[in-house]
């Protein structure tokens, strides 16, 4: 009893157990795992309304960019669309994780900004990119082969090193304030940078190819920390 009173004088806010689960302030929670489903989601529809042979970026040749997006309209955009979904979903998780943190005004804050709006941003900015070839399917060599660059590495080397910066910095100062669960902090503390590393791909190009494990690494991290302030444990901090 005289120790819940002195927490409660002192203004600290009281211990909420797994029961908080769908308390309002911790919906946020969901915006990380609808990230993660709508990009899986995205890359199952687009292998399945594809027509023809699939598409790989890294080793596509202008012909085989025109031929694509020509014949698989309905892929592209049904993808588009969903990746559009994850890139809202992503750019508001983290700036609500932010936020959660209370690390306005810190080095923390600003790189977690910071790599929330570059993943965010990078990503949708490749979905702009996809949609601009199939409008540009008859126009030079120059330009076709530049937004397919452009569209491999900013949905690639730029959204995961936005992605591998979020998840340090949040992660460091979670677990530096104790958030709960500590294995996801713990976990993102060692794959953030990992996966901020695997944008050296734009200087290496076979670092490309790893780049999906890299995704899952992320993946893991964002919906264990979504789960876990849904669950109320990350308001925990001991």
């Amino acid at each position: 009893m005289g120790q819940n009173r002195l927490g409660s004088a002192a203004g600290a806010p009281p211990r909420r157990g797994p029961g908080a689960a769908n308390a309002p302030g911790r919906r946020w929670g969901w915006w990380g795992i609808v990230f993660v489903a709508a990009f899986v989601a995205s890359i199952a529809a687009g292998s399945a309304l594809k027509a023809g042979e699939s598409l790989y970026l890294p080793d596509a040749s202008v012909a085989q960019l025109r031929d694509f997006y020509a014949a698989s309209r309905s892929a592209v955009l049904v993808q588009s669309a969903l990746q559009i979904l994850a890139a809202v979903a992503l750019y508001r998780f983290g700036w609500r994780l932010r936020t959660a943190l209370h690390t306005k005004g810190t080095r923390a804050g600003a790189v977690l900004g910071w790599g929330t709006a570059i993943t965010a941003g990078s990503l949708f900015a490749s979905v702009v990119c996809g949609l601009a070839l199939l409008l540009a399917t008859q126009a030079g060599d120059t330009t076709v082969a530049g937004l397919g660059r452009a569209a491999l590495v900013l949905g690639g080397a730029a959204h995961l090193l936005g992605a591998g910066l979020l998840i340090a910095a949040a992660s460091a100062v979670a677990w530096r304030s104790h958030r709960r669960p500590r294995w996801v902090f713990g976990y993102g503390r060692l794959v953030g940078p990992l996966v901020a590393a695997s944008a050296l791909s734009i200087l290496l190009p076979p670092l490309v190819r790893p780049e999906p494990a890299f995704r899952l690494l992320a993946a893991v991290w964002l919906v264990g920390t979504g789960i876990a302030i849904l669950r109320g444990a990350f308001d925990e901090v001991r």
